[in-house]
């Protein structure tokens, strides 16, 4: 990552925390990860995928990159990375330094090795954690923080490698192409209103129609309803009336100044929060509600 990228994302993580005051301390927690993420995402992989095993027919049909090849390889840094991240983790989240040097303190001593996280069981779950917490005395849930965000990275460098290779593909799924994992954020353009999504386990983007639900496929204008604060109706969060997951938004209106997506979902998780509240058994009852000095409104549709 040069100096220049670096000033760039630093620069987005400046405008956030001055334009969302309410979110400053999640900002500020994730801001020195997602920054070492990135420099350590540009960095070449001496490990190469085998692209010309992924079949561009599977992916038509909705067949994930990760369920065609391995994207974690034998022999990827996962030591040096989930070190570097510790680091990381520990200057955004001061709180978690003493769990954090504990794991790394493993980490370094071989007793927790970063490639058992991502050994999967036949139904697709780790157990390492498990048997960290059991026999290490760690935590459980700040060891699996910490192998998701050595995951970001490799998969980043797996998901550039990859369309670099393959060119473009047909995809028509609202989960990940790559690591299939379903987004985090989406993004509509003001010319033609194209809808993408992005993906906060690879980084991948991809277009996807607007009408639809990314999460179980109901193609209509209707049974969606949104939230947007009070004044800025160019974020908003969508919850489909079916099966009633969410997915904040953001509406790209002309030349504006550069956005970074991981930023902006960290930056709208009052948005998250809200709907997380609307999708509960009192939602019907709710109009609107005030979150932190934020006003949140309800409209029915798609807008």
């Amino acid at each position: 990552m040069t100096q220049e990228q670096t000033s760039e994302i630093k620069n987005i993580i400046d405008r956030a925390l001055e334009q969302n005051p309410e979110n400053k301390e999640i900002i500020k927690a994730f801001a020195p990860i997602i920054i070492r993420q990135r420099q350590l995402a540009e960095k070449p992989s001496e490990q190469k995928l085998d692209c010309l095993a992924i079949d561009k027919q599977k992916l038509k049909a909705g067949v994930p990159v990760s369920r065609q090849i391995n994207l974690i390889l034998p022999g990827d840094p996962l030591k040096e990375i989930a070190l570097s991240l510790a680091e990381a983790v520990k200057e955004g989240m001061p709180q978690l330094t003493e769990n954090i040097d504990l794991i790394a303190g493993l980490i370094k001593d071989d007793k927790i090795k970063p490639a058992d996280y991502f050994k999967s069981t036949p139904d697709g779950e780790s157990m390492a954690t498990d048997v960290w917490a059991k026999d290490l005395k760690v935590s459980p849930s700040n060891a699996s923080f910490l192998m998701s965000l050595v995951s970001r990275v490799i998969l980043e460098q797996r998901a550039n490698e990859i369309t670099a290779a393959i060119g473009a593909f047909d995809w028509e799924k609202g989960y990940c192409p790559i690591c299939g994992e379903f987004p985090s954020i989406a993004l509509i353009e003001e010319e033609g209103g194209k809808r993408f999504l992005h993906c906060s386990s690879c980084g991948q983007d991809w277009r996807f129609t607007r009408v639809k639900c990314p999460y179980c496929e109901k193609d209509s204008k209707e049974g969606m309803d949104y939230f947007y604060v009070e004044g800025r109706t160019q974020e908003s969060a969508f919850i489909c009336d079916d099966c009633k997951k969410y997915l904040v938004t953001l509406y790209r209106v002309g030349h504006v100044l550069p956005r970074d997506m991981d930023v902006s979902a960290i930056t709208l998780v009052h948005l998250a929060m809200i709907c997380l509240l609307y999708t509960s058994d009192a939602a019907d009852e709710l109009l609107c509600v005030d979150l932190g000095g934020l006003r949140l409104i309800k409209k029915k549709q798609h807008q």
